[in-house]
């Protein structure tokens, strides 16, 4: 049995969430989808419109002529708690220092942000801790694994934007973390946990359905205790389904109709094919997420490469459960490929990497980092060194996701700028750094975007006197981060968890 970790590393991991997420923090939730979302949220709580005036695009036309956001409402449910606290602490006294209503907004926005990411990214560390423990690791190897996911695979993006993808892990790792506690103590109460993780995943996006199959399946397939584990599983989901086509009908007057479907009905542009949505050509897609210079999962996972060659070259040594784990996490990286490869808005555009597909990805990722601690030691020399290599430059990569905007290289994209999504980001920064961009580059680019994404950074355009205080902080952070660090690996290590 796996038992929690103590809590001296339970708070080092806090700890080491709230140094990261105020590192990256833009000072703002990073993306328009959030920012919608934020509204529903204070729909449900204060009874404003679901989509602002100003937002006409936000969503189709619903029930009684009211505009609604027609995704799912699991995001705001979560935004809803930190919104409240927010608004309710800090936006009392912002008034006192002469802001006007439109940045009194903006520092609440930055503060849900923090708080809401700071949770999930201190829960993800927890519980990606907890599922290499129940797969034998060592607590100093689990403790690698948790922090390896954080800094170097996408995960890291995805707290600086605060986009579904971190929620959708976190609670992709809580039914994982629940499945592998009921295996090794079959209570109900593990079951019902599950249930509830993949329930709120499926409010959150209905492809969330993948990982609840497969990983559901593997649940029962992997204990006597069956009719246990579906009795706890299976009622939290149906009623998140059934709560869900109620929001729908609610929403739109129809228990049968899909975000898709209506808001093809309304925004489908004119003159654009009836399944306009999923009319990207499919294998230009599906390949597209395994091997495009913009999108490829393995040019922005690169954790996921080493872990490949290692799986192939030691399978036979790794334990039955961690072979079954990484065959079925493999098989629904292959189903959410091939699910988002004719969405037309491939890879999810403003996005770092495939945002569609990164969550099986992500949870495959975990195991690298471990895996090539314990079982590279009988590799060639040649191989060993040059899989490191590649690790290494996977927490490069990830560190230089989240240096400047995103929007960036999209936009240079349309300037003709096309070497790829990563290639350029490197000669961004280079030129950037060396205070020589090209005009052609840059041409329309907001400043915004060609400085620093950090938010003491970016507030040098808003409050310059405030802003070198504020940088002087984040060197701060930044220059004991990997103190943090070292103390989270080194109380995990001291740890007398069997």
């Amino acid at each position: 049995m796996v038992r929690c970790p103590p809590m001296r590393l339970r708070c080092l991991f806090i700890l080491l969430a709230l140094w990261t997420c105020a590192l990256v923090n833009p000072g703002n939730l990073g993306t328009v989808d959030t920012t919608r979302r934020l509204q529903v949220a204070r729909w449900i709580r204060l009874g404003e419109p679901p989509v602002r005036a100003d937002d006409p695009a936000a969503g189709p036309v619903g029930r009684n002529g009211v505009r609604y956001l027609p995704t799912g409402i699991g995001q705001s449910l979560v935004l809803a708690p930190f919104d409240a606290v927010a608004s309710g602490t800090i936006g009392p006294f912002l008034g006192r220092f002469g802001l006007d209503a439109a940045r009194r907004a903006q520092v609440i926005e930055l503060a849900v942000a923090f708080l809401m990411q700071w949770f999930l990214t201190a829960g993800l560390l927890m519980l990606a801790y907890e599922v290499l423990r129940s797969f034998a690791f060592s607590p100093q190897m689990s403790a690698v694994g948790a922090v390896a996911l954080l800094f170097g695979t996408t995960v890291l993006a995805y707290v600086q934007a605060a986009q579904e993808n971190l929620l959708l892990l976190t609670l992709a790792l809580l039914l994982l973390f629940a499945i592998r506690r009921f295996l090794a103590e079959p209570s109900p109460g593990w079951a019902v946990l599950a249930g509830l993780a993949s329930g709120f995943a499926l409010l959150t996006r209905m492809t969330s359905s993948f990982e609840t199959v497969v990983l559901g399946l593997y649940g029962l397939a992997s204990t006597s205790d069956r009719k246990r584990f579906a009795a706890g599983f299976l009622p939290p989901i149906a009623a998140a389904l059934i709560f869900d086509r109620w929001y729908q009908y609610y929403r739109f007057g129809s228990v049968f109709s899909t975000y898709i479907g209506v808001t093809q009905n309304q925004l489908r542009p004119r003159g654009t094919p009836e399944n306009y949505y999923f009319s990207y050509p499919f294998w230009k897609g599906f390949l597209g997420a395994l091997f495009s210079k913009d999108k490829s999962v393995l040019l922005f996972d690169p954790l996921l490469a080493v872990l490949i060659v290692l799986a192939i070259w030691k399978w036979r040594e790794l334990s039955r459960e961690l072979r079954v784990i990484l065959a079925l996490l493999a098989l629904l990286a292959l189903i959410y490929i091939a699910a988002a490869a004719k969405y037309v808005a491939f890879g999810g555009d403003v996005a770092w990497g495939d945002r569609y597909v990164l969550l099986p990805v992500q949870l495959l990722c975990l195991f690298t980092v471990p895996l090539l601690l314990t079982r590279s030691g009988t590799l060639p020399a040649g191989a060993k060194y040059g899989l490191w290599c590649i690790a290494a430059a996977a927490f490069v990569l990830q560190a230089a996701s989240t240096v400047i905007a995103p929007n960036l290289e999209v936009e240079q994209r349309k300037l003709g700028f096309d070497r790829g999504v990563i290639v350029n980001r490197g000669i961004n920064l280079e030129e950037i750094a060396r205070g020589r961009e090209q005009p052609a580059r840059f041409a329309g680019v907001p400043q915004e975007w060609r400085s620093l994404y950090y938010f003491p950074f970016q507030l040098r355009f808003r409050f310059p006197a405030l802003a070198r205080w504020a940088i002087a902080a984040w060197l701060a952070l930044l220059a004991t981060l990997p103190l943090v660090i070292l103390g989270t690996i080194r109380a995990a290590r001291r740890s007398r968890i069997p």
